[in-house]
């Protein structure tokens, strides 16, 4: 448990001396032994964020827009997170996000069959971004589409487009199959358009 605590002071001590690298690095925001970090003068991270162990973030003008990423205060990312930004991923306050999450804002370019997909570039999708509160599950991709305020996205789910707030979305693609329903205060069931079931 001490081993923990010691890095976990490490990390936070490392990031304070490269604060300037970053675009914002709020009190308690940590970064913990990152795979890779590119373009963090685009990454804004607030009070008490966490990327965990692992993380490969890149921030790209390879779209021609300024990237900016976000994440909000006491939002924890578990290890292993793949963030690659070309426009604008916003992460909302207190999320949870469990290990080996992706999130893209863009999609490699594969128009051309002639040619290799790794040769033609990246094309932009939607701004991504996940609400308030909202808990995402392990092994979740999210590709230019937004999640909902205190949403859930099951394990292993793909989510390509947006999913409303108070939702439970599974899948792959994710469909919603809960909505809260604020008259009853209850989870209740959906169709896979997010409309009640009878």
């Amino acid at each position: 448990m001490i081993h923990f605590r010691i890095r976990d002071l490490l990390s936070v001590l490392l990031y304070r001396l490269l604060r300037p690298a970053f675009g914002q690095l709020g009190r308690g925001a940590r970064i913990i032994r990152p795979l890779r970090l590119v373009g963090a003068r685009h990454l804004f991270m607030d009070n008490g964020a966490t990327l965990q162990v692992g993380a490969y973030f890149a921030a790209l003008p390879d779209t021609g827009h300024t990237p900016e990423m976000r994440i909000g205060a006491g939002t924890m990312i578990g290890n292993h997170a793949h963030i690659i930004c070309t426009r604008r991923i916003t992460i909302g306050v207190n999320v949870l996000v469990a290990d080996r999450f992706y999130v893209a804002d863009n999609a490699h370019e594969h128009r051309n069959p002639a040619e290799p997909v790794i040769a033609q570039g990246l094309r932009q999708l939607a701004d991504v971004s996940i609400g308030d509160g909202a808990w995402i599950g392990e092994n979740v991709c999210i590709i230019g589409a937004s999640v909902g305020q205190n949403s859930v996205i099951g394990a292993n789910s793909v989510v390509t487009r947006s999913i409303a707030d108070f939702t439970v979305a599974v899948g792959a693609p994710a469909i919603p199959i809960r909505r809260y329903c604020f008259q009853s205060k209850h989870w209740l069931p959906t169709d896979p358009t997010g409309a009640f079931l009878p």
